[in-house]
């Protein structure tokens, strides 16, 4: 008589993503840190990921709705093979009902054909971005850097602060704005005795004279100034439509997080002026390279250094391995099953 394989898999609600260690932003720069070096390295397989877009058929509104999908393997020490879907809905963000954001990481088991885990990755997603700006800060920020500008107090502005001052010590205040003030004021609130957040009226009060600048923002036009941006600074540019041409024209650097990627997106701001021109691409230089000491970090105190991602699935799937695996030592999530028995072999 057969014996039938019960192919079960973890399943991690929101609740258990966070008792695994989701909100540890030192562990999530590691993770990113770690995955960057291993696509930098040739030990990850990413395709390009495909993002879909859709207007809003009755106003007409530009990317009201978005969806990605990201299957990647990532080798060295983490060895997996997974897939993140994620969401967009500008409805969800208007109703303030729900995240803007809905994402779901499977983590697949290639012996088996199975999943593994299937884990809700909201919270993964908003570490990770942020934690991405801090591991571009520890080597392309200036190490003294003591204020911040930041511009968007939503969920990604949240965690930008946890990260930039997790990983830059010496940090002092953090200039923050946001269209809706009174968002503003609750997320400096939130940060009361652990670092000082002054709300601000406009971008370029935020950013003025600050060491470091970032915009986390739902902006479908350019918005900041290229006379806004510090002499010196190193700014954190972490969604698609936030710099306006002439800051990524004066920088004096540029580095992403996946060239490769980011130059078959025509809506990216880059992209458009590299293949305009107006931009050599020869001097942008992806993260992993300076991580791994095969391109230089900061060179000068004065250098201005634009640091623009959009966002690598080999990122995610690093952190949702080390999610899944303490999630299996602590015993957390709940075990489901595709079957109870299979009707064709």
């Amino acid at each position: 008589m057969t014996e039938y394989y019960n192919p079960e898999f973890l399943f991690l609600t929101q609740e258990d993503v966070i008792a695994a260690g989701a909100l540890d932003m030192k562990a999530a720069q590691d993770d990113i840190e770690l995955a960057y070096k291993l696509f930098s390295s040739g030990q990850i397989n990413q395709p390009h990921k495909p993002v879909f877009q859709f207007d809003n058929p009755e106003t007409g509104e530009k990317r009201q709705y978005l969806a990605v999908s990201m299957p990647v393997y990532v080798g060295g020490s983490v060895n997996r093979i997974g897939h993140k879907w994620a969401a967009e809905s500008l409805d969800n963000a208007k109703r303030g009902d729900m995240p803007m954001g809905i994402d779901i990481i499977l983590l697949h088991n290639l012996e088996y054909a199975i999943p593994d885990a299937i884990m809700e990755a909201g919270l993964i997603t908003a570490m990770r971005t942020s934690a991405v700006a801090g591991v571009g800060a520890k080597v392309l920020a200036n190490p003294d850097s003591k204020v911040a500008g930041l511009v968007g107090a939503g969920v990604i502005g949240r965690t930008m602060i946890m990260s930039l001052t997790a990983a830059m010590r010496k940090l002092e205040e953090i200039r923050l704005f946001d269209l809706n003030k009174s968002r503003a004021q609750e997320l400096a609130t939130e940060f009361e005795g652990q670092v000082r957040v002054v709300v601000v009226d406009s971008v370029e009060a935020a950013f003025k004279d600050a060491d470091i600048v970032t915009t986390q923002t739902t902006a479908r036009q350019p918005f900041v100034e290229d006379r806004w941006i510090p002499k010196g600074s190193y700014y954190a540019h972490m969604a698609a439509y936030e710099g306006k041409d002439e800051v990524f024209l004066n920088t004096d650097r540029l580095v992403v997080d996946n060239w490769g990627t980011l130059k078959t997106w025509d809506f990216f701001s880059a992209t458009r002026l590299q293949k305009e021109g107006k931009l050599d691409e020869a001097g942008i230089t992806d993260i992993g390279k300076i991580l791994l000491g095969e391109a230089p970090g900061r060179q000068s105190r004065d250098e201005r250094i634009l640091f623009a991602n959009l966002g690598m699935g080999c990122l995610d799937i690093t952190m949702a391995e080390r999610i899944y695996q303490t999630a299996k030592a602590k015993g957390l999530g709940k075990k489901l099953s595709l079957w109870e028995k299979p009707l064709w072999i």
